[in-house]
């Protein structure tokens, strides 16, 4: 069975790949392909968003786990939401210049993220909920 760390790494590594054919395709000006790649981007990393913040937080804090870096991943959550709002304006627009601006911006902040989550959250969680692990791992591949 995959653990906690290894399962939200991967989400983290799907969004990524998914991220770098978004921007592969916004620089080469290929709007359509470019559109789709950060749709279905977007799409992933709402779902992965969903999956920590609906599931795997609240299971979490019920355990006894720490309530500050929770809180601090989900303000970082709605940041990079509020980045991809504007990015899918941008993508609309068909703005390279200003998507490619966002683009890093969002990169910064999600590599951050992610390392945060993956050094501190997820080791932390995997002490917490090894045994509760199998339900709240189904109850994900649901979402």
């Amino acid at each position: 069975m995959v653990t906690i760390i290894e399962f939200m790494s991967a989400g983290h590594q799907a969004c990524d790949n998914q991220f770098a054919l978004a921007e592969q395709a916004a620089y080469a000006s290929g709007w359509r392909q470019a559109e789709a790649e950060f749709n279905a981007f977007r799409e992933d990393i709402s779902c992965h968003f969903h999956r920590e913040e609906d599931l795997l937080f609240p299971a979490l804090l019920t355990a006894g786990g720490p309530n500050g870096p929770v809180n601090v991943m989900k303000m970082e959550h709605a940041q990079m939401s509020s980045l991809l709002d504007k990015m899918a304006t941008l993508v609309a627009n068909k703005d390279a210049k200003g998507y490619s601006g966002l683009s890093e911006t969002l990169l910064i902040l999600m590599q951050q993220h992610n390392l945060k989550e993956e050094q501190i959250l997820y080791p932390i969680a995997e002490s917490l909920l090894a045994s509760d692990w199998d339900a709240l791992h189904s109850r994900m591949l649901a979402m």
